[in-house]
């Protein structure tokens, strides 16, 4: 049984769990809307083609901003340096199979996602993956189920379901030491969260500390796109709040 001060650390664990894994469409949302390499990111490397939307849906704007301007003093004096350290002790192919064990993992969430949104083939593939590339693939350290067998991975989550019955994005939202987000997706990282096996390990394996791992893990590959994206626009703030709206116009499919 849990000591007082294990509970505590448990429960800092999970909200920590909350916030690092919105990284990826946070700070790293220039990884799931633009186009950018995986290498060191340079002025070029990145486009910056942003289109205006007046009709934003912005209630929270001031306490935003004020988030906002907390999160790039975050990234700038500890996001990024670590993450650069980190890219240059880990090997990019060490890099490349951690990033697959994660995803392998994750294969429930995909799953039950695909099986809200009623597509039985998505299912079968996400089956058909966990199967090969938990067993040959060594726990999903390689991909012989892409590469071999030609299964592509087909990764959805609740906040695509939701898209999915028509849920709109409901407001624009930045999370502290995260960066954009919206009411559907914060929604879908909590609902997420809790179809991920690793969440109902044994507590004595850490399984908040892992999960922190896997989305530290995430955002190291776009931390510098951050960088280079902030220093080409005049109004940071719009620019990225721009930016997180035209990836969502853009995967919008429904």
């Amino acid at each position: 049984m849990f000591s007082f001060s294990d509970r505590t650390l448990r429960a800092l664990s999970i909200l920590i769990i909350l916030l690092m894994f919105c990284v990826q469409i946070g700070c790293a949302t220039t990884a799931k809307k633009v186009d950018t390499k995986q290498e060191s990111a340079t002025d070029d490397d990145i486009p910056v083609t942003v289109v205006s939307y007046p009709d934003y849906n912005d209630p929270l704007i001031h306490i935003n901003r004020a988030v906002f301007m907390f999160n790039h003093a975050a990234n700038v004096s500890l996001l990024i340096p670590v993450s650069k350290a980190y890219l240059k002790v880990v090997p990019k192919s060490v890099h490349e199979a951690i990033s697959r064990f994660f995803a392998n993992i994750k294969t429930p969430v995909y799953f039950f996602n695909h099986l809200v949104q009623l597509k039985p083939r998505a299912m079968g593939t996400d089956l058909a993956r966990f199967g090969i590339n938990s067993t040959i693939g060594v726990l999903g350290l390689f991909d012989p189920a892409g590469s071999e067998f030609k299964i592509q991975k087909d990764e959805t989550s609740f906040e695509d379901t939701l898209a999915h019955y028509g849920a709109g994005y409901g407001f624009y939202i930045v999370l502290p030491l995260l960066g954009p987000s919206d009411v559907r997706d914060s929604l879908s990282l909590a609902v997420d969260h809790y179809l991920n096996p690793i969440t109902y390990l044994d507590a004595s394996m850490y399984p908040a500390y892992i999960q922190v791992y896997d989305s530290f893990h995430e955002y190291t590959l776009t931390a510098e796109d951050y960088e280079v994206l902030y220093k080409k626009t005049d109004e940071p703030y719009i620019f990225f709040r721009n930016l997180y709206l035209q990836g969502v116009q853009r995967n919008a499919d429904y």
